[in-house]
């Protein structure tokens, strides 16, 4: 199973350590940063897409990989970071286009994390 996972920070990471334990999901990752928290935690080597969140640029990545599953990790921590104001109204907006946009199950995954 082709599971994509768009963000790749702290949520991201451990959704991803959990798709890990079954050998049949391969995750994509898609981040717009470099260096995500789950490629510093060693999670991940790298990101597998550098994309915006943006629905064009996300709707190609889907085209390209045909997952069988979307799942979008968001969570306040990550958000700040980008120092973007109003990032939480972008991203739920993004997770309803997309939604609206794919023939793919999305899930939206989010968790505050303490």
């Amino acid at each position: 199973m082709r599971v994509l996972v768009v963000g790749a920070g702290r949520v991201g990471a451990k959704v991803l350590l959990q798709l890990r334990k079954n050998p049949r999901i391969r995750a994509v990752t898609v981040d717009p940063r470099d260096s995500p928290p789950a490629v510093e935690d060693g999670v991940i080597d790298s990101v597998d897409y550098h994309s915006e969140l943006k629905l064009g640029e996300l709707a190609e990545v889907i085209r390209l990989e045909k997952p069988e599953l979307v799942l979008v990790t968001t969570s306040p921590e990550d958000m700040a970071r980008t120092g973007v104001p109003g990032m939480d109204l972008l991203v739920e907006a993004l997770k309803g286009e997309l939604e609206a946009a794919s023939g793919v199950p999305i899930i939206a995954v989010s968790r505050t994390i303490s």
